[in-house]
This record gives C-alpha cells, structure tokens and sequence, in this order.
C-alpha cells in the first residue's frame, strides 16, 4: 500500500491531479464537513487520510479535554463496506454524532485508540456542531460509499487450478496485527499437487512462538465452510472439510496432535481477505472435479483386493507405531502389531467379508491417525480375535489405521465392492443330493476333543430313518460326563434355528415349536430333564454356519405336509 495523502481539515480542499478520480469530490466535501467541534467540557478535531487505491481511507478524532488530556480514536477501512442507508446523525447531550455502519453489521472496520490497535468494529462515529452540518456530512458520506462501491474492484484471481494453487502459494504470507505476528505459509506436494500443507506461527509480543502445521487434500474443502469472520483485532478465513469430516493432519510445535475438520488463514487486512476467499472460491471446486476424476474403479474382486493389501501398511504417530498387514480374501485375516512407549501387543482378526455390512466400511479418526471401522451386519460378533495370542471373544467391529489419508481414501468403496462379490459368490458346501447325504456331512464337522481344560466331543446317529436322531455330547475332563439327546426332528422349529455367538464360542441352536419341552435327554445312562433348545458347540465360524443350515434343510424335510 502506497504512504497514505494526509487530507487536512480547512476551509478550502486540495483538489487531486487526477480529474478523472471519482472519490475526488464526495471526499472533498466530507473533509470540507470535518470541522473541529467544541463542547461543554471537550473539543473533537477530525481528519480523513485517503489511500490509493482511494476507497479505503482513515477517519481519525481527537477528543481534548479542557485540562489539555488527548484521546485519538482512528477508522480505518475500504469505504465500500459502509452501509450508505445506515448513514445517520444523532443528538448526544451537547454534541451531534454522525454515524455510518457496516453492511450486515460486519466488523470490517480497524479502530485503534491512541495508536493501539482495539478490536475490529462495525460503526464509524464522526461529529458536527450543528444540524445542518450534520445532515451536509451525512449526505456527502453517502455520495462517497456509492462511489468507493463504484471504484471498489477486488483483485483479479487466475482461473486455472495451478495458477490458482500459485496464487495462494504468494498471498497468503506474514501478518502483523498490533502487537502480534503470524507467520503463514502455503505448500504444495510436488508429487500429488491436491495435498497441500499450511503452517502458521504466532509470535507473541514478547518473542515466543507456537506453530501449527494442517495437511489436506484441496479437494477435501467445502465451500460451504468458507467464510470470513472477524475475531478480535484480525479476520479470520476458515476452510472446513466437506460435511465438517475430521480429514486433516494436525501438528503442533512439529508434534503430530490430531485430526481436525478446519483450520484458518489469519490476516489484518478486510480486502486481502476476501481476495484470499475469493480465490479458494474458485479453486475449491476444481480441486473436487480433479480428485473426483483420480477415484478408483473397482470393477472386480482382485481390482479391490489390490487395494486394499496395497493400502494397509505401516502407520506411525509420535509415540507408537502400528504395523499391519491384510488378506484381503472372502475368508480375511487381519493382523496388527502396535508398539508404543508402555507395551506391544499383537492382534489377529478373522473374518468373512461377507459378513460385513455392505455399508460397513466408514473413514473415521483414531487420535492423531486416520481409521477405517468395519462393522458387521446388524452389529453380530462374527469377528474372531485374539490378542497376544490369547483366543479373545467375538466382536463386531475392528479398525485399521492410517497416518496418510490418501492412503485410505478409497479403502471404503474398496470393502464395499469386496463384500458384494463375496456375499454373491458364496457357495454353501451343504448336499442337496439326500437327506442322508445331508446327515453325514453334519457328522463331519461335529468336533472331537474341542477346547482346553474339559474336552468335549459331539457323536450324531440315526435309529429309523434320518428324522429320528441321538446326539451324544462326551465332556471329558477329571471325570467323563455324557449326555445325550433324542432329536425328533418333525418337533423343531426350522425358521428357528441359526447359529450363535457367546464370548469366544459359536454353536448351532436347534429350537422345538414353540420351545415346548419336546426334547428328551438323559446323563450318564440316567433319565434327565426335557428341555426345548439343544446347542451343539463348533470350533469354526464358518463351520458352525453352514451346519445351522444343514440341520434346517433336514427338519423342513422331516416336517409333515
């Protein structure tokens, strides 16, 4: 900004050499109206400076007192931002007020008191001696907003997203606001020209120093997000992500911290501002298409598998580290070692992608790193899990991380297409062929010897037919216990069996009519109670699955018409 022409209160008004200026004349009556004014007690003298470019100017009022105590007030703004129908004047006791306010209210005017800067403000308040003075000032003041309205052009921003990106790059820069000074920097990656890096220190008016580093991706932002507003004694311009999504990178003092939805670029400065807004304006959208035009077609599994093995790798914060690898398959396994400065653990999660909720996949944040939930239908605890080693109970959901959000962009979409393909392509491994057929695969897959301390054994037989059935359960730990069931299978209830999950446990349900106590039993060769829902205990998942579904094929077809 070139050194403000100091316009001087006096009768008469230097006219400037440029006869084609069009603030010329409504300002030099303005300064012509800018009397000094006295009081009961007190004495105004008041001076406007015009700038070039001449829309912005400084009103400045000295109030005296008569014991010779000075008091300068000073305005500072781009006369264009005043509101030409709020320009009005009003008795105040001794003295008539002239007043002129900001468009909506908005803060866009710099006031400092004695050379110290105040908090932005939305009102310039001159004075007169007399009514007719008054209403003279308040009309001339009017003539000079419609013509700095006239005169007021913003900068002139590129339309290219490069150009645009460069722009920025050179605007957005230091600022010194009163005391305080803030030290801005753009950046962009040179091998991904989306991701950009702000950084911003703010020096103190004794010398210290914080800074604050955001990473994103220029196609992240929202436009409904961008907005200037006034804090304090500076103007702030925020840039949010899209439905205020927690996407960005956050350091402070080069210590990662968290992820946030925003972050803002300061300045002193009501036109800078805008004209910073104004060229994100343009490039917000640009930077959507192109990020829009690099999203990845998975148009088949191995496309999706691809991915997402590619995407989970190594993720690091300051204090831990979190090392993981994926089997993205229909049957997944997924393995996470996280190392931080209290202790290291290990954890191995099995699953079916299948099982997952086709829109189960969501982009969410851990702390400082990035995190992908995967969640499974109607929240079921189909998740193997185990810890260090040690078999854990079922879950419903777990969580890959990420400390680069590129890295994960897609990874949602990515499951979503794997889920799909895999919920189509699964086979049962069920016989259609007989109900015999059927039985004799269920006898397969009961187990032997399952569990730890107490073993447990399952036999199945038939007497008449494959409708009349004896399950035998053998516990066999200091002492051997065997009980065993009599399964008519036309008393059960096919729509009611399904298998479950309890802790670290899966078992088929098989459930009579109405759970009516149908079920005879016996322990140990001995009569025991009747009972309505028989559980039978699995080591696997996907076994226990497809026995469920065994065993309703063969109470439908055990069922009289």
């Amino acid at each position: 900004m070139k050194r403000p022409v100091l316009i001087w209160l006096a009768a008469t008004f230097c006219v400037a050499a440029n006869a084609q200026d069009l603030m010329t004349g409504p300002l030099a009556s303005v300064s012509t109206q800018l009397q000094p004014v006295k009081t009961g007690n007190a004495q105004f003298v008041q001076k406007l400076e015009a700038s070039q470019p001449n829309y912005r100017a400084t009103f400045s009022v000295t109030k005296t007192s008569d014991k010779g105590n000075g008091d300068e007030g000073t305005y500072f703004l781009n006369l264009s931002d005043l509101d030409a129908s709020s320009v009005t004047y009003k008795v105040e006791k001794d003295v008539i007020a002239v007043m002129a306010d900001t468009k909506q209210h908005r803060k866009f005017v710099r006031y400092s008191e004695n050379g110290e800067l105040k908090s932005l403000t939305d009102r310039v308040k001159l004075y007169a001696d007399n009514p007719d003075i008054a209403k003279a000032l308040v009309e001339s003041l009017k003539k000079v907003i419609v013509a700095a309205e006239k005169a007021y052009k913003p900068a002139r921003t590129p339309e290219s997203l490069d150009d645009l990106r460069q722009w920025l790059k050179t605007n957005i820069g230091t600022e010194a606001i009163g005391s305080d000074k803030y030290e801005q920097t753009l950046t962009f990656d040179q091998g991904n020209p989306l991701r950009a890096v702000f950084r911003r220190s703010e020096v103190g008016a004794k010398g210290s120093a914080s800074t604050e580093t955001y990473s994103f991706n220029l196609g992240d932002l929202s436009l409904d997000g961008l907005q200037v507003e006034a804090k304090g004694k500076r103007f702030e311009l925020s840039l949010v992500a899209q439905q205020k999504q927690k996407l960005m990178g956050y350091a402070k003092n080069g210590k990662l911290d968290n992820v946030v939805q925003s972050f803002e670029i300061i300045s002193g400065d009501a036109d800078k501002i805008r004209d910073i807004a104004a060229a994100w304006r343009k490039l917000i959208p640009l930077a959507i298409r192109q990020l829009e035009s690099r999203k990845p077609v998975f148009a088949s599994m191995v496309s999706a598998q691809k991915y997402l093995e590619a995407s989970v790798i190594t993720a690091k914060a300051d204090n831990r580290t979190i090392e993981q690898t994926l089997k993205p398959d229909c049957i997944c396994t997924y393995i996470r070692r996280e190392t931080d400065n209290k202790n290291n653990t290990e954890e191995v999660y099995e699953f079916n992608l299948a099982d997952l909720a086709e829109k189960g996949a969501k982009l969410g944040v851990d702390k400082e790193l990035y995190a992908i939930d995967l969640k499974t239908r109607d929240n079921r605890k189909l998740i193997g899990y185990t810890k260090n080693g040690v078999r854990q109970n079922y879950v419903s959901s777990l969580e890959l991380a990420a400390d680069n959000l590129e890295n994960v962009r897609y990874m949602a979409q990515a499951f979503e297409k794997a889920v799909q393909i895999c919920a189509q392509s699964r086979k049962s491994p069920v016989p259609t062929a007989s109900q015999q057929a059927r039985l004799d695969w269920i006898r397969e897959q009961l187990p032997k010897d399952l569990g730890e301390k107490e073993l447990t054994s399952y036999s199945l037989a038939h007497e008449s037919g494959t409708c009349d059935l004896k399950l035998t359960v053998t516990q066999s730990g200091r002492k051997t216990s065997e009980l065993v069931y009599d399964l008519a299978l036309k008393d059960f209830n096919a729509d009611a069996t399904s298998f479950d999950v309890d802790g670290k446990t899966v078992y088929v349900s098989l459930v009579t009519k109405g759970k009516e106590k149908l079920v005879k039993t016996s322990k140990d060769g001995k009569p025991s109670d009747y009972v309505h829902t028989v559980k039978i205990q699995l080591g696997d998942l996907e076994k226990v699955r497809y026995v469920a579904e065994a065993f309703k094929q063969l109470i439908r077809n055990c069922v009289p018409n």
